[in-house]
């Protein structure tokens, strides 16, 4: 079968333990049109299963499974011999080591219940996008990509931004979308706000990559800067949190 695009379905495996909400995520790709759902999974023994014989390209992953985690889950996708498969994790799991284990583990995006159908659309979009990169580097004969293409390729899979909270980013070339989703998480837990010192720390980045993060959630309106002073006297910036873009 082909994609209304023209080129062929992209198999995909859907795990949620609520087999409601495994029905209503088939829907939603089975309307974008690019793929074929070839089945669900209701717990992470069975989506393990269902991954050696069918062999999807992705799998839409939720973190809360009645048998182990779906972070147990993507690990021991990791582990498995062949091609890697693509997830996206699509979860109501929001605790700050969940996240980062997540995106330690590859997830394409990590996206928070409940969200749109808008959201999910251009997760899925980005991904369609990404895997048609793909295709094209496999196919024009090159043997090694420039950085040029591998920035695109990169650009592909995180074009989209993140599906965390009321917000939506297109994120710019050079941010991780689940990175991004990570620091978004952290930055809301701390009402207080955070410095990039203390983010890098608890996600276990460089500083000046939180910082750029950071800054980038302040240029959409979705942060703001408090000066802090320390014990020394000189100030130093803290990070809020906002509810939304800034007059």
């Amino acid at each position: 079968m082909t994609a209304p695009s023209g080129g062929p379905l992209i198999p995909a495996l859907v795990v949620d333990d609520d087999h409601a909400v495994a029905g209503i995520h088939t829907g939603f790709l089975l309307a974008h049109g690019a793929f074929e759902v070839v089945g669900a999974a209701h717990s992470g023994a069975r989506a393990l299963e269902l991954v050696d014989e069918l062999r999807p390209r992705l799998v839409l992953l939720d973190i809360h499974l009645p048998d182990m985690t779906g972070i147990d889950v993507l690990r021991a996708l990791r582990n498995r011999p062949g091609e890697p498969l693509d997830v996206i994790a699509i979860t109501a799991a929001r605790e700050l080591d969940t996240v980062r284990a997540a995106v330690a583990g590859g997830v394409l995006h990590y996206l928070v219940k409940p969200f749109s159908a808008a959201v999910l659309n251009q997760r899925l979009d980005s991904y369609v996008a990404y895997r048609r990169e793909l295709h094209a580097h496999a196919t024009d004969g090159t043997a090694a990509l420039d950085q040029g293409r591998i920035d695109q390729l990169l650009r592909t899979t995180s074009g989209t931004g993140t599906g965390t909270g009321t917000a939506t980013f297109v994120t710019p070339k050079g941010l991780s979308a689940p990175t991004l989703d990570a620091v978004v998480l952290d930055l809301r837990g701390h009402g207080g706000g955070t410095s990039a010192s203390d983010v890098a720390n608890r996600l276990g980045m460089a500083r000046v990559s939180a910082r750029r993060y950071l800054e980038f959630l302040v240029s959409q309106g979705r942060a703001r800067i408090v000066p802090q002073y320390g014990s020394a006297g000189r100030p130093e910036k803290f990070y809020l949190w906002t509810e939304g873009p800034s007059a």
